[in-house]
């Protein structure tokens, strides 16, 4: 629950205004896990784990609280009970203001993005700079927030609908050599076949091409540098 020391902490400044003009006053936090949304008005979203998020006390309503997204575009204020707040709350991080300063990849990643042309599926992978900057832990949660809050819902189903399908059409290609060769030529398990397929896809479209031309190279790059960030169609969830 929100307590009256923390509106006290407020006036002190440790607390801001996530809009402008805004005239209320957030306290500021960082999910540590997912949650779904919803508000009176049937909008809906989701508070990625990562992602920051302002709580106030309702004015009209003291059984409530109400919740905005700050990184995630939509802008939309939540109500949510208390009780769910204070359960949210626990499992999430307070942040101060130094905290809340723009992470430097985060902004050229949104200034790629908008750049990018989002009916264009390659013009987003080369946009998310995928195998170089996915080797920072930090960054899929990056990329996650600057998606949802660059792209509408519709346009991350479909750009995630298109990465399984390129994803797809690199596995028969391997599976076909293999068939070839008569053995198994790619020597993970199925999760790092999975992983490497689409680190694969988000290597951009001429390599993408290319290993699809000549599966063979897939094979041989990725059995000898296996991948180690996170699942690239991670960022579409």
């Amino acid at each position: 629950m929100i307590a009256p020391a923390r509106i006290v902490a407020a006036r002190q400044g440790r607390t801001m205004a996530i809009l402008g003009g805004d005239s209320y006053q957030w306290y500021l936090y960082q999910a540590r896990q997912a949650c779904a949304l919803a508000n009176a008005r049937g909008q809906s979203g989701v508070l990625v784990k990562g992602a920051a998020f302002g709580v106030r006390a309702a004015t009209s309503d003291k059984s409530a609280c109400r919740l905005i997204l700050k990184e995630l575009g939509s802008r939309t204020v939540f109500s949510l009970p208390r009780a769910q707040v204070d359960a949210l709350l626990k499992k999430s991080q307070r942040l101060d203001d130094a905290a809340l300063r723009p992470d430097p990849k985060a902004k050229r990643l949104a200034a790629r993005l908008a750049r990018a042309e989002p009916k264009d599926f390659w013009s987003v992978v080369a946009a998310l700079d995928w195998p170089k900057s996915s080797l920072d832990p930090a960054y899929p949660a990056i990329a996650r927030a600057a998606l949802r809050e660059r792209l509408r819902a519709a346009e991350l189903v479909r750009i995630a609908k298109a990465a399984a399908r390129y994803r797809r059409e690199l596995q028969k290609a391997v599976e076909r050599l293999e068939k070839q060769a008569g053995d198994q030529l790619f020597l993970g398990g199925d999760d790092s076949f999975y992983d490497a397929l689409a680190h694969a896809v988000s290597s951009g479209q001429r390599a993408f091409e290319a290993f699809v031309r000549k599966p063979e190279s897939f094979v041989k790059k990725y059995n000898r540098a296996p991948v180690e960030s996170e699942n690239f169609e991670s960022c579409f969830i």
